[in-house]
């Protein structure tokens, strides 16, 4: 569950073939973690963020190369919106990240912790079928 809250796509695999996890199991322990990891992070995402800002502005704005992840983010962002981060985050951001990028550009908890919740749900139970019945 700790795996599933931090590197998602990692732990159900690990599930699934290192501990043979059944399809239940696989799918019951990556949600419940993965959904904790993202109650978690949006829990102290105001001060993750106060924490970004102040290393943003002490850094020199010569290195301006944008990674992968935040140029993939905003693209996301500006056509699929909270939709679209929620959906990628699991996978290629992790919850740690997604949670960020989504709690950056949507503030409103309320609305956005379920999107995220759903996205962790549906990528548990998709990759828990495909990596216990293979």
């Amino acid at each position: 569950m700790l795996m599933s809250s931090v590197k998602f796509l990692l732990a159900i695999p690990i599930a699934a073939y290192q501990y043979d996890f059944s399809l239940w199991e696989t799918f019951l322990f990556s949600s419940i973690g993965g959904v904790l990891g993202v109650i978690v992070f949006a829990k102290f995402n105001r001060w993750i963020i106060e924490l970004y800002d102040t290393w943003m502005s002490n850094r020199q704005k010569q290195n301006s190369k944008k990674g992968l992840k935040k140029v993939v983010a905003i693209k996301t962002m500006r056509k699929y919106g909270l939709f679209g981060i929620a959906f990628l985050t699991p996978i290629f951001f992790s919850i740690p990240i997604g949670t960020f990028i989504a709690l950056r550009f949507f503030p409103n908890k309320k609305k956005t912790l379920p999107v995220l919740a759903a996205s962790v749900f549906g990528w548990s139970f998709v990759l828990s079928v495909v990596l216990t019945t293979l």
